[in-house]
């Protein structure tokens, strides 16, 4: 699904109703730009996803949130067998155009999979939109006990100052920000999940013209916006575009990729066994 960049599509859980229905609209909005996203956001860095899932091949993974199949692809090319399941059915429809991914409409809070079905569990630029009092017990239900659970989130270099223009005009004023969402207390509280780590990947992604625009155009915020209004937003992503570009060379967007690692604790493989049938591993 999504999240973004020192100013991305996520801040901090909403405190009352009417920020509620806002963070759910905005959650809603990526299936009607799913295009967009596919073509405008940046992929995943190998390294990142090598260091979560190791450098073996074949295991069962599991990309939730999964939007278009971003990070699944990653997955897939690195040689494991990947499921992606997503709310949207526009984003999946996506997703399932790109080989070796099995795709299955279905929330993280109650996710369409079998008891300790998956060795990993990945999420991209999506864990701060999921209620995560029952999204992590799920996560951990379907983990086999050996299993991992990894969380990237790509975030613009926004000390690069034309970054800094381009995630202020996407954003506007007074927006928090995915760097303002720390997973770590929630799951620690959670009590589900161990060992865990941290680490982070540089990368670049080229864009045109075109490109940078459909980046925009792919945020929640811009999605949410009036006609008028996210037009004029565009405009102005067009003329920083403009400004900064120097064709026919693409504009490299710079990028980190911040990344979490944790395994299922003793009280998640206990309650596993408890509340259910283990699938066979296949």
């Amino acid at each position: 699904m999504t999240t973004n960049d020192p100013a991305g599509d996520s801040a901090a859980a909403p405190e009352n109703g009417a920020d509620n229905g806002a963070q759910a609209a905005r959650a809603a909005s990526f299936g009607a730009v799913a295009a967009a996203y596919d073509a405008g956001r940046p992929t995943f860095p190998v390294e990142a996803l090598t260091w979560i899932l190791g450098p073996g091949r074949g295991l069962q993974v599991l990309d939730l949130g999964a939007g278009t199949g971003k990070l699944a692809a990653v997955a897939a090319e690195l040689g494991h067998d990947v499921i992606a399941v997503d709310p949207s059915q526009e984003m999946l429809e996506v997703c399932r155009r790109r080989p070796g991914i099995d795709t299955m409409v279905g929330a993280a809070e109650s996710i369409p999979l079998a008891h300790a079905s998956v060795d990993a569990v990945i999420v991209g630029q999506a864990f701060h939109w999921f209620d995560h009092a029952r999204a992590l017990p799920e996560i951990a239900r379907v983990l086999r006990p050996n299993g991992v659970l990894g969380l990237l989130w790509n975030h613009a270099d926004t000390v690069v100052p034309w970054v800094r223009r381009i995630i202020q005009t996407i954003q506007g004023d007074g927006l928090g920000g995915t760097d303002q969402f720390d997973p770590m207390p929630v799951i620690e509280e959670s009590n589900l999940f161990t060992m865990l780590e941290t680490a982070r990947f540089r990368h670049w992604q080229d864009l045109n013209r075109k490109g940078l625009r459909q980046l925009a155009q792919s945020y929640s915020r811009v999605a949410v916006l009036k006609e008028s209004r996210r037009e004029q937003v565009l405009e102005q992503i067009d003329l920083i575009y403009d400004h900064t570009a120097r064709p026919p060379e693409p504009l490299r967007m710079p990028y980190f990729t911040g990344c979490v690692r944790a395994h299922p604790s003793e009280f998640a493989n206990y309650r596993r066994t408890v509340d259910g049938p283990v699938a066979p591993h296949l």
